[in-house]
């Protein structure tokens, strides 16, 4: 009798206990990033202010294949600054953030399709118009170095090679998620896209990519009796973005976009104005066929935001969630992502086996004359220009001990309190693992 209980125990247990998925495979991964922060006169406000910190970065990857074509990835990112406490507002709380969290369902329906879903990376072309969600990093006092970049997104894939198209659908941002209003349901920032790509299988390896973004912000939008004809701030970006090498080690970039949509009618300055603007970017990277055993590499590239012409309203370039000159001085202490010319030279080159070194020169115009002072149009579109040079060094196989000195000298269009040639020294400790 005791045998039969046991044996029905046991049979109870097994079938009451929770349920888990097979696991396939489990890779885990990470870094850790140390960077040392120097820098002067990135504070307009300030005539001669000075940043001395030092930014820890976490990052923890889970990857694991489930059964039946299923995956799941997750992330997690730290990021602080050393010696703040928790109430410091201008360092981090020291918190953990998911950084990505999503799970892939390949071969859905049919082969060649594909869904992900939850917090991943959405990078489209050189991420000129998306590669960042424009979510603020933990250390607000040094953002511009965040590795928060991620989107909460749903993304199927359809890829039928040479053809890969992507769609997704992103939330951007929710103000209100309180059940007590009709306005709680219409305060939210969503971006969704579609971008084709395509493969010509040519000896030149061109690709060929199209697509289209529109983000409907309704963040401004408080609808119902206190406002009940404001609009949606809407913004439709067309696009085509071309790669191919021209000869052996020449690669050659060009993408082009315009946008179209309407400025919401909270904005008194744009009172509902129709958008109309259009961005050109080109680039080349030439590995030399010259000292080889230094990799020597040049780069040259030209960006043109369009900007508003004196009176105009329209013709201002949205970055929307571009993320390509992160960690530059000027990407940080002026407005470069609208009404902008960059110019960009830089040569890469080894000269040591495990070192790398890359000094680089970018010029910063306006696109159309601004008013940098209240009623008067500028007559000299000159921002400014800096120069830079980066070094990485692999100590070992994991670990990059880096450095970037950077120098920014304004120009004649740059006009703050300060107005001061602005510097930065950073210095960092990289391990991949």
């Amino acid at each position: 009798m005791e045998k039969k209980l046991i044996g029905i125990c046991l049979v109870f247990m097994m079938t009451a206990a929770p349920s888990f998925a097979a696991v396939q495979n489990v890779k885990v991964g990470g870094g850790l990033k140390t960077t040392s922060v120097l820098r002067s006169n990135f504070n307009a406000g300030i005539a001669r202010d000075h940043q001395n910190e030092i930014l820890s970065q976490m990052h923890m990857n889970i990857e694991a294949d489930l059964t039946d074509n299923v995956s799941t990835h997750i992330g997690l990112l730290q990021e602080r600054l050393w010696g703040h406490s928790s109430s410091d507002a201008m360092a981090s709380t020291g918190s953990i953030d998911l950084d990505a969290a999503s799970v892939t369902l390949r071969e859905f329906l049919v082969a060649p399709f594909s869904v992900t879903v939850g917090r991943q990376e959405l990078v489209y072309g050189n991420a000129l118009i998306v590669g960042g969600s424009g979510n603020a990093g933990a250390v607000t006092d040094v953002s511009d170095l965040s590795d928060k970049v991620n989107f909460d997104a749903i993304k199927a894939v359809l890829a039928y090679n040479p053809l890969t198209v992507d769609f997704f659908a992103s939330r951007i941002s929710n103000a209100d998620t309180s059940l007590a209003s009709e306005a709680s349901m219409h305060d939210n920032v969503n971006l969704y896209g579609v971008n084709a790509n395509y493969k010509l299988g040519n000896t030149m390896s061109t690709v060929v990519e199209a697509y289209a973004f529109y983000r409907q912000d309704d963040s401004g939008n408080t609808r119902g009796a206190v406002a009940p004809n404001v609009k949606s701030d809407t913004l439709l970006v067309p696009g085509i973005h071309i790669s191919t090498n021209l000869v052996e080690g020449m690669n050659v970039q060009l993408e082009g976009a315009f946008q179209v949509g309407q400025l919401s009618n909270t904005d008194a300055d744009t009172m509902q104005s129709r958008r109309g603007s259009f961005a050109l970017q080109g680039m080349v990277n030439y590995a030399l066929p010259l000292w080889k055993d230094m990799r020597p590499v040049f780069t040259a590239a030209y960006t043109y935001l369009s900007g508003n012409k004196p009176g105009a309203t329209k013709g201002r370039w949205d970055p929307m969630f571009e993320d390509q000159n992160g960690g530059h001085i000027f990407d940080t202490i002026t407005d470069s992502n609208t009404n902008s010319q960059l110019a960009v030279v830089s040569a890469e080159i080894s000269p040591l086996k495990d070192l790398t070194a890359v000094f680089s020169w970018n010029g910063l115009w306006r696109a159309e004359k601004a008013e940098y002072v209240a009623g008067s149009v500028n007559s000299n579109k000159h921002i400014g220009c800096e120069a830079d040079m980066d070094l990485a060094y692999a100590y070992t196989e994991d670990v990059t001990l880096g450095m970037s000195a950077g120098y920014f000298m304004t120009g004649k269009e740059y006009v703050t309190p300060n107005n001061k040639n602005a510097s930065q020294l950073l210095t960092s400790v990289n391990v991949l693992f």
